[in-house]
């Protein structure tokens, strides 16, 4: 088998499941007749997503390439440690973010992740990971209007009773 069909075939899956996924998110009152809800950019993700990964693989089929084969001994040269170690800093963050708020969850995360791929520069670190974050979070909530939740930790600073 190829590194296409494999590749494909793993993308169509993960596709599939991801437009299934899409048909659960549940919308808020009276947003069905909204031209854009939280549905709208998952569910054209998964179908493109389907539609790329189909044509992949449908021309994988039409041109056999000898040197495209999947070679078995790459996989021991993969640095599978960095990637469970994102796994781990992926999953911190998708914990966190509840309680410490998108900025400072993600400023966290970038660093993990900066210091997972061996940066050393801290002046770059530093300064991409609060870049990225408060531009990423000054786009999404003053931009496209989408409501970013401030973070339980800052309640509790300030004293908010709920």
């Amino acid at each position: 088998m190829t590194k296409t069909r494999v590749g494909s075939l793993f993308f169509l899956v993960f596709s599939t499941i991801y437009l299934y996924q899409s048909f659960n998110i549940h919308l808020l009152p009276g947003s069905h007749y909204e031209a854009m809800t939280a549905k709208t950019f998952p569910y054209y993700l998964g179908v493109m997503g389907i539609i790329v990964s189909s044509l992949m693989l449908l021309f994988s089929y039409i041109k056999v390439d000898t040197e495209d084969m999947f070679n078995w001994e790459k996989l021991k040269t993969f640095d599978f440690k960095k990637g469970t170690y994102f796994v781990i800093a992926m999953l911190f963050y998708g914990f966190t973010i509840r309680t410490l708020g998108f900025i400072i969850a993600t400023i966290i995360f970038l660093i993990i992740g900066f210091r997972i791929l061996d940066e050393k520069n801290w002046k770059v670190i530093l300064f991409t990971a609060f870049g990225v974050s408060i531009i990423f979070w000054f786009l999404l909530t003053q931009i496209l209007g989408v409501y970013i939740e401030q973070g339980m930790i800052f309640d509790y600073l300030i004293g908010v009773q709920s």
